[in-house]
């Protein structure tokens, strides 16, 4: 052991340490990163068709969180500015799904406003972005007059 380590010592000392400085060949790429807004624009949206509730249900084995970034509309009195969001228990909803809600206020989305789904366990599981009337989910119930996303495993 004490050979090993004189060794060592002795190599060192012969041998030249390499620099630790960057070369100045090497072009140093910058990352330019654009400030967000202080405020987000919402386009508005005429009331039309296919103007409903929001039902989503969770039927995989993870806790996760609904964000909802609706467009302003007479529909949607509430007139957030930051997106709405929603946790769910694993398997909370079940196929179904369930209603969602503000305290005083329903939720009436329509084609445009987006959804996402990511799990809160620190997976890194998401869904989306999803925009509605655009996507596949959240799908259009019309005997219900509502939008529907049941997320799946």
């Amino acid at each position: 052991m004490l050979i090993a380590l004189t060794g060592v010592s002795v190599w060192h000392r012969i041998a030249p340490l390499p620099s630790r400085e960057p070369s100045e060949t090497i072009e140093v790429q910058k990352v330019v990163i654009a400030p967000l807004p202080t405020t987000f624009a919402r386009p508005t949206l005429n009331d039309g068709t296919n103007i409903g509730s929001l039902r989503v249900g969770n039927r995989t084995d993870r806790p996760v969180r609904i964000v909802l970034f609706s467009r302003v509309t007479a529909q949607n009195v509430w007139q957030a500015i930051e997106p709405l969001n929603w946790d769910f228990a694993p398997n909370e909803g079940g196929k179904e799904g369930l209603l969602l809600s503000l305290p005083n206020y329903k939720i009436a989305i329509g084609k445009g406003d987006v959804i996402f789904a990511f799990a809160t366990d620190g997976s890194r599981t998401y869904w989306g972005p999803n925009i509605v009337g655009e996507t596949d989910a959240p799908f259009w119930d019309n005997p219900n007059k509502e939008w529907s996303m049941v997320l799946q495993p």
